[in-house]
């Protein structure tokens, strides 16, 4: 019995790769933006924590926390713990 792969079953290997480095390229920005708030909050945090009466640093805090949930509200991908590309691997669900 031969095993095929995913590639045999599912069509065109180039046209499969272009998707998902086009994919890729149109998120990377969002990935970048979010992982900088995820160093940004942690640090204004950090601060926080050492200095709880800082006025300007739970501004930062609240709008850093907002600011993640918009992005995760938009792009739930980025916050799942899964790989985005097994939405374009991954044969349809049923």
């Amino acid at each position: 019995m031969k095993v095929m792969s995913f590639f045999e079953d599912h069509g065109d290997v180039e046209a499969e790769l272009e998707t998902i480095y086009k994919f890729r390229k149109e998120v990377q920005h969002v990935e970048r933006e979010y992982l900088e708030l995820r160093i940004l909050l942690r640090d204004a945090e950090a601060v926080l924590r050492a200095d709880p009466e800082a006025g300007e640093m739970r501004i930062r805090v609240h709008h850093y926390k907002r600011r993640l949930k918009d992005i995760e509200r938009k792009y739930p991908w980025i916050s799942s713990g899964k790989a985005r590309e097994i939405g374009l691997w991954a044969p349809p669900a049923g």
